[in-house]
């Protein structure tokens, strides 16, 4: 290993189930990994969770908590809460009063799409952008 990278760890970040929404998932890993001197290393939740079963809501917000225990920021794609809000809820309670991590909603739809909750929530609402998103989450993180 290099001492720049010895000196830089990557970022770890939670992508919310939100980013499995037309594959959105791709986008962001590939809008984020070209980026030059942003490094990073993403946790996604889970697409198809048997969790998400009536009866295993518990079961479903702690795997969602463990996998965002170890992330320094959750991103969050906006414009989705309709569709995803069982899951986006529960991103939202284990970000903010569990696990204390920062917040950072992207809209990469209409601003208009954000739903209530999420810019309530958020510590940063960035648009469609890899630098914005990248400033948000150095801004919002300090591990360098």
């Amino acid at each position: 290993m290099s001492l720049n990278k010895e000196r830089n760890p990557p970022y770890q970040l939670y992508f919310s189930h939100t980013w499995h929404h037309d594959g959105a998932s791709a986008d962001i890993r590939a809008l984020l990994g070209g980026q030059s001197g942003f490094r990073f290393v993403g946790a996604l939740a889970s697409g198809e969770d048997p969790l998400c079963a009536p009866g295993r809501e518990r079961e479903l917000y702690e795997s969602i908590r463990r996998k965002m225990k170890h992330c320094h920021a959750v991103l969050l794609l906006c414009g989705v809460y309709p569709l995803y809000s069982k899951w986006i809820n529960k991103e939202i309670i284990a970000c903010k009063e569990e696990v204390n991590k920062p917040l950072i909603a992207v809209e990469r739809f209409e601003p208009a799409m954000t739903s209530m909750i999420v810019r309530q929530n958020a510590d940063a609402i960035v648009g469609w952008n890899a630098a914005d998103i990248v400033k948000a989450v150095k801004d919002l993180v300090k591990i360098h």
